[in-house]
């Protein structure tokens, strides 16, 4: 084979190689797109409205792009963060779960209830809960558990979902390897919906539904080498 075809074959097999290597990174880098006021750019890939998935960004940053609203997450609904803001400096991002208000409406399908699900079991590879947020925890018990404890513990309070049975209270900075033992309260099941507050680091239990539709921190892992 001739010294030109030997350098074409070996061009083509790099660019084949760099191909697959972009593929395996969950796609390639793309154009900054804007959302809403959130600009879209690697690692995150943007995914347009009525689209299922995306070319760009790597595998787990795609931002669907919904009525001019950025998500984060899956393409369901339920599942799914809203953006507030990226910043790429620090890689780290604020995002509301705005979808547990529905559980406070009585017009969801469920009537209003404390949510039982925890917020952190929607967060997957490659993001985090910031340790910098603080942890607000939902209480479902049963009436009269509920009313010793709140005579029993102080920083509770109650929820507008029913008649004294479900409690609210803010247990400190979250934490994946933390103890949340010193929180939970006998006969009840807690529920940890992770918030920022203050700028000082505090949150009122008793905002418990505008600290839950407002935000929380996530963080995510440079890939090694970049």
């Amino acid at each position: 084979m001739s010294p030109a075809n030997l350098l074409l074959l070996f061009s083509s097999l790099t660019l084949v190689a760099a191909a697959i290597s972009a593929d395996e990174q969950g796609g390639g880098s793309c154009s900054p797109r804007t959302c809403g006021n959130v600009t879209i750019s690697h690692p995150f890939g943007f995914v347009p409205e009525q689209e299922t998935d995306t070319k760009c960004g790597r595998l787990g940053f795609e931002v669907h792009c919904t009525n001019n609203t950025p998500y984060l997450g899956y393409y369901r609904r339920k599942y799914r963060f809203q953006v507030l803001d990226i910043f790429y400096g620090n890689s780290s991002l604020l995002v509301a779960d705005v979808h547990k208000l529905d559980d406070f409406r009585n017009s969801s399908s469920k009537g209003c209830h404390v949510m039982t699900a925890n917020t952190s079991a929607k967060v997957g590879q490659p993001f985090s809960v910031s340790s910098v947020s603080l942890n607000l925890i939902f209480y479902n018990c049963t009436a009269e558990t509920a009313a010793a404890a709140v005579r029993r513990e102080g920083g509770l309070v109650d929820t507008k979902c029913s008649g004294g049975d479900t409690l609210v209270r803010v247990g400190g900075h979250y934490s994946d390897s933390g103890s949340y033992k010193e929180y939970s309260v006998e006969g009840c099941g807690a529920t940890l919906v992770p918030v920022l507050g203050r700028s000082s680091g505090e949150a009122n239990a008793s905002s418990y539904e505008e600290l839950t539709s407002d935000r929380f921190l996530l963080t995510w892992q440079p890939p090694s080498g970049k």
